[in-house]
C-alpha cells in the first residue's frame, strides 16, 4: 500500500482546480451573450513603405442585412491615407463580407533635403470609420516605418534562444536519457538508474535523470587528447563543422504561425496573425523566413559532411579515416533522396518556404495523405543522414571503429550531441512536411479559437484524460515520482474542468492569442518529441545493415522510388489541373 493512490489529494486538487477555473470567470454558468453582426478583420491595419495598400474586411456574422454608410477616413494624418474602392459598400448580406481597401502615400511621412534626399521617415496614423446599423465603428489605420532592429534582428534572437535553450539543448539532452530508458525497457534491463545526489539526508535518483548532468561532466572533465600525428587546425574544427550546420538549419524550421505583440490578450483573426507574420506588428514564430528555404537546409546541412571527413582525415587514424569515407558517401548518397522526396511536396503545394508550405497543409491537406510514399522514404533518408542505427555504418563498432575515435572529451561531445540535435530536426522537417506544422488535425482549432464548442470540449478532455493518466502512472509507479504525479494530475484536472466549463458556456470558439499561440508551440513540440522517440524506437527494434545493402538502398532503393513519386504527383496534378478553367490574364 506503499503507492497506494491518496484520493483525499485528488479531491483537493479537484476543489483547487474548480475554484481556479470558476475565479477567472464572471459568471461562468450563464450563457453566452448574444455577439455583436460585425466582425472586422484585422483589428488594425499596419501598413509600411514597404507595404503602402491593404484590406480590412467587414464581416457580417448576423442573419440579417447589415446597413453601412458614411464610410470615410479620419484622424491626424486623414489626407496621407485614400480608400481606393470605386464604390463603397452600403449592404452587406447576411452571412457575406465585403472589403475596403486602402492605399497609403508613404511620401507624406518623410523629410526631404532640397536635393529630393530623405532624411527622416516619421510614423502616423489615421482611421476609418463608419456607421453599421446605426452604431458607430472605428479602425485604426497606422503607418509605421520598420527598423531592421526592432522589426528583425531583435525578435530574431529572442526566436533563437527560445529555440536552442528551451527546446533543442534540453530535448537533445533528454533523448540521451530517454535512448537508454527505452532500450533497457526492449530488452528487459533496469535502465539509468544509478546516478544520485544527495539532499537534506535523502538520496535522489530522478529516475536516472540525473545520468544527464554525470554525461556533461564527464565531458568536460575528461582529458582533451590530441593525436601527435594530427592536423591540429583541422582536428579541432572538425567537431563545430559536424555540430554547428544542426543548429543553424533550425532556422527555417517554423514552430507557429505568428505573435502579434499588441493584441496578446484579444481575439485576433487570421489576417491580424498574417499581418504580423509579415513582419507589421509582430513577427513569425521562424527565425528565418526564407523564400527557398528548403534549398537552404541543402546547402546548410551538407556542410556537416566535411565535419565529418575531416575527423576521420585529420586524426591520422586509418580506422578513423574509413569511418570519415563511410560517413561521406552515406551522406551524399541519401541527401539526393532527401531531395527528390521534397520535389513531390513542391509540386503538390507549390513553394519552398516552410511557413508558407504548413499554411498550405492547414487551407488543403496534410502532406502524410497527399505524399505518403514521400513521407516513408524522406523519413527513412532523414534517418541515415542521422547516422544511427540501423544507418551507423561510420561508427559500427564491430565492423570499424569510427571518424571521431580519436576524440575525447568536449570535442566528442560535439559529435555526440550534434547527433541527438539531428534526431531532432529531422523529426521537425517530417513534421513541417508531412504532419501540418503546429496545426490540430481536422482543422479544429483557428486564429481565433476551435472551430466549435465540441471541439474545444473534445481537446481540453482529450489532453485532460491524457494528463491524468500519466500523472496517476506516475504517482503509482514510484514513491519518488509523488509530487510529480500529482502535478501532471493537477493539469490534467484543469484541462478536464476547462472542457466542462465550455459545456456550460459554449466556451472555445474566442480565445486570447497567447492562448491560441502556445497551444499550437505544444502541438508542434509533441508531434516532433513523437517522431524522436520513433527514431529511438527504430534505432533499437532494427539490425544493422552491411555496408553494400546500405548503398543498395539509397542508390537502388530510395531513390528511384522518389524519382517514381516525381512523376506519379505531375501526373495527378496535371490530370487534375486539365479540366480545369485557366482564368485569362
Amino acid at each position: 500500500m506503499a503507492h497506494a493512490l491518496p484520493f483525499s489529494l485528488i479531491r483537493w486538487l479537484v476543489v483547487v482546480a474548480a475554484m481556479l477555473v470558476i475565479g477567472c470567470t464572471k459568471d461562468p454558468l450563464r450563457p453566452p451573450t448574444s455577439r455583436p453582426s460585425l466582425r472586422v478583420e484585422p483589428l488594425e491595419l499596419v501598413l509600411s513603405d514597404r507595404v503602402e495598400s491593404g484590406e480590412i474586411a467587414l464581416i457580417n456574422t448576423g442573419e440579417a442585412p447589415l446597413p453601412l454608410r458614411d464610410i470615410r477616413i479620419e484622424g491626424k494624418d486623414w489626407q496621407a491615407f485614400v480608400i481606393t474602392d470605386s464604390e463603397n459598400p452600403d449592404v452587406i448580406p447576411a452571412a457575406s463580407r465585403a472589403s475596403v481597401h486602402i492605399k497609403v502615400d508613404a511620401d507624406a511621412f518623410q523629410t526631404h533635403d532640397e536635393h529630393g534626399r530623405t532624411i527622416d521617415v516619421r510614423d502616423g496614423g489615421a482611421a476609418l470609420t463608419f456607421e453599421a446599423a446605426g452604431q458607430a465603428v472605428t479602425v485604426p489605420v497606422e503607418f509605421h516605418m520598420p527598423s531592421i532592429w526592432t522589426t528583425w534582428v531583435v525578435p530574431a534572437l529572442a526566436k533563437i534562444l527560445l529555440l536552442v535553450l528551451l527546446f533543442i539543448m534540453p530535448l537533445a539532452s533528454l533523448l540521451t536519457w530517454a535512448e537508454r530508458r527505452e532500450s533497457a525497457m526492449m530488452q528487459d534491463r533496469v535502465g539509468p538508474n544509478m546516478a544520485s545526489i544527495k539532499l537534506f539526508g535523502a538520496r535522489i535518483r530522478a529516475w536516472g535523470l540525473l545520468h544527464i548532468a554525470a554525461d556533461a561532466l564527464k565531458m568536460l572533465f575528461k582529458e582533451d587528447f590530441l593525436p601527435k600525428r594530427a592536423n591540429h587546425v583541422l582536428y579541432s574544427i572538425a567537431p563545430l563543422l559536424a555540430f554547428m550546420p544542426a543548429l543553424v538549419v533550425f532556422a527555417i524550421v517554423p514552430f507557429g504561425d505568428g505573435l502579434c505583440y499588441e493584441h496578446v490578450f484579444d481575439v485576433v483573426s487570421q489576417a491580424d496573425v498574417d499581418q504580423c507574420v509579415d513582419g507589421r506588428g509582430g513577427t513569425a514564430l521562424q527565425i528565418a523566413h526564407i523564400d527557398i528555404g528548403l534549398l537552404f537546409y541543402f546547402a546548410i546541412a551538407s556542410l556537416a559532411i566535411y565535419g565529418a571527413t575531416l575527423a576521420g582525415w585529420s586524426s591520422y587514424n586509418k580506422w578513423a579515416l574509413l569511418g570519415g569515407l563511410r560517413a561521406s558517401a552515406q551522406m551524399i548518397s541519401y541527401e539526393i533522396a532527401i531531395g527528390m522526396t521534397i520535389v513531390g511536396a513542391l509540386l503538390v503545394y507549390g513553394t519552398l518556404e516552410p511557413h508558407e508550405l504548413v499554411r498550405a497543409q492547414i487551407d488543403t491537406y496534410w502532406g502524410i495523405w497527399l505524399q505518403p510514399l514521400a513521407l516513408i522514404l524522406f523519413f527513412t533518408a532523414a534517418m541515415a543522414e542521422t547516422k544511427r542505427a540501423p544507418f551507423d555504418l561510420p561508427e559500427g563498432e564491430s565492423e570499424i571503429i569510427g571518424y571521431f575515435v580519436e576524440y575525447s572529451g568536449m570535442r566528442f561531445g560535439l559529435f555526440f550531441l550534434g547527433e541527438f540535435i539531428e534526431v531532432i530536426f529531422a523529426g521537425a522537417l517530417v513534421v513541417t512536411l508531412f504532419l501540418g506544422g503546429w496545426a490540430l488535425p481536422f482543422d479544429i482549432l483557428g486564429a481565433s479559437g476551435f472551430s466549435s464548442p465540441l471541439a474545444c470540449q473534445a481537446f481540453f478532455f482529450g489532453a485532460g484524460a491524457i494528463l491524468s493518466t500519466l500523472g496517476i502512472a506516475s504517482w503509482r509507479a514510484n514513491r519518488h515520482a509523488e509530487g510529480f504525479g500529482a502535478l501532471v494530475t493537477f493539469f490534467g484536472l484543469l484541462h478536464v474542468f476547462v472542457a466542462i466549463y465550455s459545456m456550460f458556456t459554449g466556451w472555445g470558439t474566442e480565445i486570447p492569442h497567447l492562448v491560441i499561440v502556445l497551444i499550437g508551440m505544444v502541438t508542434w513540440g509533441v508531434k516532433v518529441a513523437f517522431m524522436c522517440w520513433l527514431q529511438l524506437l527504430i534505432r533499437w527494434t532494427l539490425p544493422r545493415f552491411r555496408y553494400d545493402q546500405l548503398m543498395s538502398l539509397g542508390w537502388k532503393g530510395l531513390l528511384p522510388l522518389s524519382l517514381a513519386n516525381i512523376v506519379l504527383t505531375a501526373l495527378v496534378i496535371y490530370f487534375l489541373l486539365s479540366g480545369a478553367e485557366v482564368p485569362s490574364p
